[in-house]
């Protein structure tokens, strides 16, 4: 089956609409970039949330809370799940606090590995 196409290029006036273009193209794309990072960005957040929500209780939101230095303040005021969560959601995804947050979340996955080991869970004291 052959299939012809023909197509004319018009080069009169293309200059000055390609310019045009090209600065609405650009001012476009930024917005959508932007857009989509922070839309993004509230994706990713939500999602961590959710995660947590789901998946740790207020004990082990807390004991995480501990080791990052925040629990004391949370603890005092008495927060409930939602104030903890917010709290928490909000400092790991401080610039200054992702080093402290990546040794954390290393650390957890050692031990979630070390309490599933046959062996090595004896030796474990984790609640």
């Amino acid at each position: 089956m052959n299939e012809n196409i023909t197509f004319f290029i018009d080069d009169n006036n293309c200059n000055n609409e390609k310019e045009l273009n090209m600065n609405e193209i650009s001012m476009n794309l930024n917005e959508i970039l932007n857009s989509e990072y922070e839309s993004k960005n509230n994706n990713d957040l939500y999602v961590q949330l959710i995660h947590y929500d789901l998946n740790y209780t207020v004990k082990q939101l807390l004991l995480i809370c501990e080791y990052y230095g925040i629990s004391k303040d949370l603890k005092n005021n008495k927060c409930n799940k939602t104030d903890i969560l917010n709290t928490l959601i909000i400092y790991e995804n401080n610039v200054e606090n992702t080093e402290k947050v990546n040794k954390r979340k290393i650390l957890w996955h050692y031990m979630n590995e070390l309490k599933n080991d046959k062996f090595m869970k004896k030796f474990v004291l984790w609640n």
